[in-house]
């Protein structure tokens, strides 16, 4: 890829902040993470996707990264991103393309409701979704995290990351999280440091809670038999937060893990080190 901006997609390596020791590698493709470099005499750069704020990594001196989730659903090329400093710049990147499973789920009894809710559901749904919407597209401007990302749980991963979903035949979205095997009641650990910025029982979630660490930076952890922070609560890594459970469209106890980064579902693993 050229650029006259001197772009490069490199291993993403941040140290002072977010990921401190752990090497993630830049992965431009649908649900993964592209990095790109830039220089800045700026004292504070801004840098949007379209118009969606992303998250800024200061290096040293005047050399910065931006991050940015890629949606899976994001159609495949050639992307910009603009960084906003005493003068304005336009970054390119180009999207690739990832292939992800397929997986068959089979809901029966009281569980088929989650595959053609009834009319009193939907109300629920429609009710729940700006909610759940605002959670996931939270941007604070201060980084709350000062450390690496860690395995919430320590359970078998059940459902990778990006599987293209069936229930009971009919296609749904595709998986946004990993699904993290584990008995009733197993303590979830929070990742990072990070604030509760949301706490409630959903539809298709059950209970659920969202913490905030950062720039657009969010976590999810969905499914749970119970709460155990509270609304505005901050949390150190390491904290015990819930417990696995089976609420919500779950077809036996295990925690659903998500995480957003500009309001987009990225695969938690590469905040792990993984692929």
């Amino acid at each position: 890829m050229k650029s006259l901006k001197k772009i490069s997609l490199i291993l993403l390596l941040l140290p002072s902040v977010l990921w401190a020791s752990v090497a993630i590698q830049n992965t431009p493709v649908l649900g993964g993470i592209a990095v790109i470099d830039f220089e800045s005499n700026h004292p504070n750069p801004k840098a949007f996707y379209h118009t969606t704020p992303l998250y800024v990594q200061h290096i040293k001196n005047n050399h910065w990264q931006v991050l940015i989730g890629i949606p899976l659903l994001e159609k495949l090329g050639k992307k910009s991103v603009t960084i906003q400093g005493f003068t304005t710049q336009t970054l390119d990147f180009e999207v690739k393309t990832h292939t992800y499973k397929e997986q068959r789920i089979t809901l029966k009894g009281k569980k088929k409701k989650y595959v053609n809710p009834n009319l009193a559901h939907t109300k629920r749904i429609n009710k729940e979704r700006p909610i759940l919407s605002k959670a996931r597209t939270t941007f604070s401007t201060q980084s709350l995290s000062k450390g690496i990302f860690t395995r919430p749980v320590d359970g078998i991963t059940t459902s990778p990351f990006g599987l293209k979903r069936f229930y009971n035949g009919e296609a749904r979205r595709p998986h946004t999280g990993l699904d993290y095997a584990g008995a009733t009641g197993t303590p979830i650990k929070a990742p990072a440091a990070g604030r509760v910025i949301l706490i409630g029982e959903y539809f298709f979630n059950g209970k659920t809670i969202f913490l905030d660490h950062g720039q657009g930076l969010i976590s999810a952890y969905i499914h749970l038999n119970k709460h155990l922070v509270k609304q505005g609560q901050s949390v150190k890594q390491g904290e015990i937060i819930g417990e696995i459970g089976q609420s919500g469209r779950s077809t036996g106890p295990h925690l659903h893990w998500s995480v957003y980064l500009n309001r987009t579902a990225i695969n938690p693993n590469l905040l792990l080190g993984q692929q």
